[in-house]
């Protein structure tokens, strides 16, 4: 169960270099086909913060073609806590209702900037809460993270407001997406085979879903791990899901998803890349990243994937 206090730096489970806290916060503008993400891990037995602001557009299978992207791997551990920081980098995240509500903020002072509040729509679904999570007791061998980086971990959807500005144009943010909070073991090799997304759809309804990906058989999600359905302010734990996946390369072309929730409801949903890029948060971690326009039975959606897809992070080598 998380409480209030999880929103603060978690007192470290080991002394290894690997030890991890991060948020993650996604945001849109729908009719740009522009996505914003702005993550944070810090890593407090190094006393060191890596933050990664990215915002993509378009479709390239070459990192370097997104529109934005501001990645430090080595800033200072901010003073404070996780509630309220500043990093060098000019992010800035304050908490303004413990683990449902922030203020971010982000300046680099070369025409790039944000002003946004996430506000929750539901309480943290906590992934290792049996009374939330119908899956959090299952153990799958190819799992490598909900137990290592996800030691602790939550997944929260949320209503985004604001404004983002590039160089002379102003943008105004209004949508639904997700946050995400972690807590645990995070080697720079240990993230693969996994995927993180969300789907948000115009009648208040969202789904968030953690899947397995296997890099020989990339056409599918071979089982869903986490996840739930919030149906405005209800929210029902996933408890089983099938997944169908055309691809460029690794890019994302067409994804066809179906799951089921605890009271045994089925939701399919299909989702077109409106962007589609690699991500690489982090020089050894390679992550593809697209933001879709989703359909559910002609109701539209919007909402990102990120897959974690490659075996081997340091070439064609297998």
């Amino acid at each position: 169960m998380i409480t209030d206090d999880d929103v603060f730096f978690h007192p470290p489970t080991s002394d290894h270099y690997s030890w991890a806290e991060t948020n993650y916060f996604g945001f849109y503008i729908a009719e740009e086909n522009i996505h914003v993400g702005a993550y944070v891990q810090a890593k407090p037995n190094l006393g060191a913060v890596l933050s990664s602001v990215t915002i993509f557009d378009g479709i390239s299978n070459t990192p370097h073609e997104v529109l934005y992207s501001d990645c430090h791997m080595h800033l200072p551990m901010p003073e404070g806590n996780l509630d309220d920081f500043v990093l060098e980098n000019g992010l800035a995240i304050t908490c303004t209702k413990p683990v449902m509500d922030y203020h971010l903020r982000f300046d680099d002072k070369n025409g790039v900037s944000f002003d946004v509040t996430y506000k929750s729509l539901m309480e943290p679904y906590d992934i290792h809460d049996p009374a939330m999570d119908p899956l959090a007791d299952q153990i799958h061998t190819d799992d490598v993270i909900s137990n290592a980086a996800y030691a602790g971990h939550w997944d929260q959807t949320g209503h985004v407001t604001g404004t983002l500005t590039i160089h002379d144009k102003t943008y105004q943010v209004d949508c639904v997406s997700s946050m995400d909070h972690s807590w645990g073991l995070r080697d720079e090799k240990q993230l693969k085979n996994f995927c993180w997304m969300n789907a948000n759809f115009e009648n208040d309804t969202s789904i968030h879903c953690l899947w397995l990906v296997d890099p020989e058989q990339l056409d599918n999600y071979p089982a869903i791990v986490h996840g739930y359905v919030r149906e405005g302010d209800q929210v029902y734990g996933l408890k089983a899901g099938t997944g169908k996946v055309h691809r460029n390369g690794y890019l994302h072309q067409f994804l066809d998803l179906r799951v089921e929730d605890v009271r045994s409801t089925v939701h399919q949903f299909t989702g077109t890349p409106m962007t589609s890029n690699p991500w690489l948060a982090w020089p050894l971690m390679y992550l593809t990243h697209s933001f879709c326009r989703w359909d559910k039975g002609g109701i539209k959606g919007w909402g990102e994937v990120q897959d974690l897809c490659k075996e081997d992070f340091n070439g064609k080598i297998k």
